[in-house]
């Protein structure tokens, strides 16, 4: 049987005790949720990462399996600024993740190993081709790809393609730089259209900018 006396002597250290364990469970929640945050952090960048590259590998494996992607003959500008005409088709490494063009010099039998030769984007500057009624469609190079501008307006949109639209790799509004495709961008841009927005928010990229840059048109005429 517990005694009041008993009681009184044994509280202050029961409660020293408890405030003890009680600051180091702190302290240690503490330590535990910061380290969770800076993991989460580091995880969240991680899958950022994956995403942007999983884009792109769907962007590039489009190139292998597009109806139009056919072959042309380009008129490619090297980084030196020498050009070759080849004859080919635009197609993607897929350990690279980097668009060539593949380029047969003939001037090696067809048993040398170095007759068909892979010409990357970034060992260019750009290629062109012709088009009906003597106009070109030019691709201008980067790390990855040649990009083609396949609509022209208040919103430029750019392809790997040189005929047809899609898959748009970059956009350009106005006079501004050109940017990487953005989809919020775009939303954010044509949110002034109802019609262009809705088109966005389905993912249907291509009606969103005809919508916006008809729009403004129509606008522009009043």
């Amino acid at each position: 049987m517990w005694v009041n006396g008993d009681i009184c002597a044994i509280k202050p250290c029961h409660m020293k005790a408890i405030a003890k364990y009680l600051s180091i469970f702190l302290f240690s929640v503490i330590i535990i949720s910061k380290a969770s945050a800076q993991n989460m952090s580091a995880v969240n960048n991680m899958l950022n990462r994956q995403f942007m590259n999983q884009q792109m590998q769907m962007s590039m494996l489009s190139l292998n399996n597009n109806q139009y992607n056919r072959s042309f003959t380009f008129v490619v500008t090297m980084a030196d600024s020498t050009q070759k005409i080849v004859d080919s088709k635009i197609y993607s490494d897929a350990s690279l993740h980097k668009a060539y063009l593949l380029f047969v010099d003939k001037s090696y039998p067809r048993s040398d190993t170095n007759r068909r030769k892979k010409i990357f984007a970034n060992q260019t500057l750009r290629i062109s081709r012709d088009l009906f009624g003597g106009k070109k469609v030019e691709g201008i190079a980067n790390d990855t790809c040649w990009m083609f501008k396949t609509i022209s307006g208040p919103i430029s949109a750019y392809s790997f393609l040189s005929d047809g639209y899609l898959p748009f790799v970059a956009l350009q509004f106005n006079d501004g730089p050109i940017e990487k495709f953005n989809e919020e961008h775009l939303k954010k841009v044509v949110s002034t259209n109802i019609d262009a927005l809705e088109s966005a928010r389905k993912k249907d990229y291509l009606k969103a900018i005809q919508k916006y840059n008809r729009n403004l048109k129509k606008m522009a005429q009043r």
